[in-house]
């Protein structure tokens, strides 16, 4: 099952809540910097958003996240530390790598794959001793090492 709310809105809720987190207030300057586009783009999602009650905001006013926004927010932070947490204790990604790819993927990741991998990192730390050996050589495969992406 994917979310009801599509990958711009995920985006602008994620951008508010960070910069509420930080400054305690978000303002559509601040989300334009952050989301590197015009005020009046912001302008245009924030009237999405609120039609969506993901946030308060009359005009040159502060935005804030109503609950269905925090709700929303902490969700994509959930998915997002777990899919981070597989990328770098499982497959041994740099954390830097692993965060970035994290945060595209979050947004696209079906509900029931979040299930299994929530599972399997579970599964691992209740059996480490049984899965580090198989990990071990899953990180030092040569044919894991090589670049299959083309990149």
């Amino acid at each position: 099952m994917k979310s009801k709310y599509d990958t711009t809105t995920q985006e602008y809720v994620e951008i508010i809540h960070e910069i509420q987190k930080s400054q305690k207030v978000a303002r559509v300057k601040d989300i334009a910097q952050n989301r590197g586009v015009t005020r009046s783009s912001v302008s245009t999602a924030l009237n999405l958003l609120k039609e969506k009650k993901l946030i308060k905001h009359e005009s040159y006013g502060l935005v804030e996240l109503t609950s269905k926004g925090e709700e929303l927010a902490r969700m994509l932070d959930r998915r997002h530390a777990i899919i981070q947490k597989f990328f770098t204790d499982v497959l041994g990604i740099q954390s830097e790598i692993a965060d970035a790819d994290a945060c595209k993927m979050e947004h696209h990741v079906s509900s029931e794959t979040m299930t299994c991998l929530i599972r399997f990192l579970a599964f691992i730390k209740e059996y480490p001793e049984m899965i580090e050996e198989y990990l071990k050589n899953f990180r030092n495969d040569a044919l894991v090492q090589k670049d299959v992406s083309g990149d």
